[in-house]
């Protein structure tokens, strides 16, 4: 088993094939600074390697689960920082391409929304394959209010809940709950309550552990290609993908099981 990154603003534990990965500075609402920037980009790059891990939980520490960007850490380097450098532009495209490694995942994200998810923790929760959210949280874009754009969670939000949507919430920097993001599709799953989403978790879970890992992955990265090719080449692209797992341990094993009225053995579970 591949040992876990080193680190100190986030919480990981993984449990078989779980990783659970806690924002932890409670502090500032969980706001990412630099340190947890470069700290979620070496989980992601451990997460690309790793083998054993089939679900990453996303989640917060103090009942919040991210408040966005950390501005005051921002606004004090872009202070300092020589004049011949654009560090706010450096850290916007750092933040562009960790957002697409967790886009990219071949484990199934999943993102556990309560109290504030504004900013890049909005945008997380767009982009994760599930999400689960508390009623009473809330969640925004509050960039444009600053005076600047979101830019790098922009293309999360328009994929999630459309542009027409997306732009009514960027360009009034409205705020909405838990309950709303439900309606509107930015969650696929809404507790009633803190411990109702700790129970929805579980559940979800055990849900996405009856599928075949590789088959999950598989999935994504389909779907995660449409519009991006001509139907032909999409055909046989899918088609391509298909003839692999039909012909690898985990296909065979779910047909096998499935013919002999048995739950399926996965390989990352042996």
């Amino acid at each position: 088993m591949m040992k876990l990154p080193e680190t100190e603003t986030l919480l990981l534990k993984q449990l078989e094939g779980r990783l659970y990965v806690t924002l932890n500075r409670p502090e500032r609402r969980n706001a990412m600074n630099n340190q947890m920037s470069q700290e979620l980009h070496n989980v992601a790059d451990f997460l690309l390697k790793s083998d054993s891990i089939r679900v990453v939980i996303l989640q917060g520490a103090g009942g919040h689960f991210c408040a966005g960007g950390d501005i005051k850490e921002r606004k004090e380097q872009t202070d300092t920082r020589a004049i011949d450098t654009d560090p706010a532009k450096e850290r916007n495209i750092k933040s562009g391409h960790l957002f697409k490694k967790f886009w990219s995942l071949p484990q199934t994200l999943i993102v556990v929304v309560e109290g504030s998810a504004m900013g890049g923790g909005f945008g997380l929760a767009c982009l994760a394959d599930l999400t689960l959210v508390d009623k009473h949280a809330k969640l925004g874009m509050p960039e444009t209010t600053l005076g600047i754009a979101p830019a790098q969670i922009a293309p999360y939000v328009v994929k999630r809940i459309g542009l027409t949507r997306a732009k009514q919430m960027a360009l009034t920097g409205e705020r909405i709950n838990g309950e709303k993001a439900y309606q509107i599709g930015i969650a696929q799953y809404l507790a009633e309550s803190t411990e109702g989403l700790k129970d929805l978790l579980e559940s979800v879970i055990q849900q996405v552990e009856r599928c075949g890992p590789k088959a999950c992955a598989a999935t994504k990265e389909i779907m995660h290609e449409v519009g991006h090719h001509k139907s032909d080449d999409m055909i046989e692209f899918s088609a391509d993908i298909f003839s692999k797992l039909n012909k690898q341990d985990e296909g065979r094993e779910g047909h096998r099981a499935f013919v002999e009225k048995r739950k399926p053995i996965w390989t990352a579970d042996k």
